[in-house]
């Protein structure tokens, strides 16, 4: 079975993080394990608090993941990493242990409203983890603020993922959810490419709610995994979160 190391902060609520991950990682059909860089006590109204992992029991955690997987890790889902030291940490054992799949969402504010990386961690993860990336997959929040861009339809997708691709990564898909419309559009670009894909579905009628980037990430990581090409791994993670969510707004 294909395993995945999940990078990721836990959830009290269980609507994102850690929790959501899992939840999707185990529903393709891999092996999930696990390193925690940080508790979090949040609702999906409000965020309480967050404390960040040690870098020690945080290194300690990636080398028995590597052990447990007989140093056969298929992909890594990368998510909340709140401080610089946990950045370094991770970097670190990414290039010394060269894992494959390395799909990296870079959070910036839990939806319910908390801040999920300082500053220094958010130029730290630029600089060391984005030219390991297989892909990243910001938001529009977090695309226009990793690149001092502005984003005001989907006309504007392809000049943020280019000015992303400038930051190191193979590939980035910018999530447009935060955009109005009818549809949602999330635009990928690999580099040396001159143009995009778009993935187009219809904006389902439903409420704001936490996890949707946790769980789209965790589903490429997986899918990757599985030996899908990036394309078909974005396309096949994106109709299983289209179907989750279409089951919870009828259920």
């Amino acid at each position: 079975m294909p395993t995945v190391l999940i990078v990721a902060g836990f959830d009290s609520s269980c609507g994102a993080g850690l929790s959501a991950d899992l939840e999707v990682v185990r529903a393709m059909g891999c092996q999930p394990l696990l390193a925690v860089t940080a508790v979090t006590a949040q609702t999906d109204q409000k965020f309480l608090s967050s404390q960040p992992v040690a870098s020690s029991v945080f290194l300690d955690q990636l080398e028995a993941a590597w052990d447990h997987s007989d140093g056969h890790l298929s992909a890594v889902k990368i998510g909340m990493l709140p401080n610089e030291s946990i950045v370094e940490t991770l970097a670190e054992f990414l290039q010394q242990k060269n894992c494959p799949n390395i799909v990296l969402d870079p959070l910036l504010k839990s939806t319910s409203g908390g801040h999920l990386a300082d500053e220094s961690s958010v130029s730290k993860r630029s600089r060391s983890l984005f030219p390991l990336a297989t892909l990243v997959t910001p938001n529009i929040p977090e695309a226009c603020s990793l690149t001092g861009l502005c984003c005001l339809s989907t006309h504007d997708l392809h000049a943020l993922a280019n000015a992303i691709i400038g930051l190191g990564p193979a590939a980035v898909l910018v999530k447009g959810g935060h955009l109005e419309g009818s549809e949602c559009m999330d635009y990928l670009l690999e580099k040396g490419v001159s143009k995009g894909q778009e993935f187009r579905q219809v904006r389902l009628s439903m409420p704001s709610i936490r996890g949707t980037g946790c769980r789209l990430a965790s589903g490429i990581a997986a899918r990757l995994a599985l030996g899908d090409d990036l394309e078909d791994a974005v396309e096949n993670a994106r109709s299983y979160l289209f179907t989750y969510f279409e089951k919870r707004c009828s259920s």
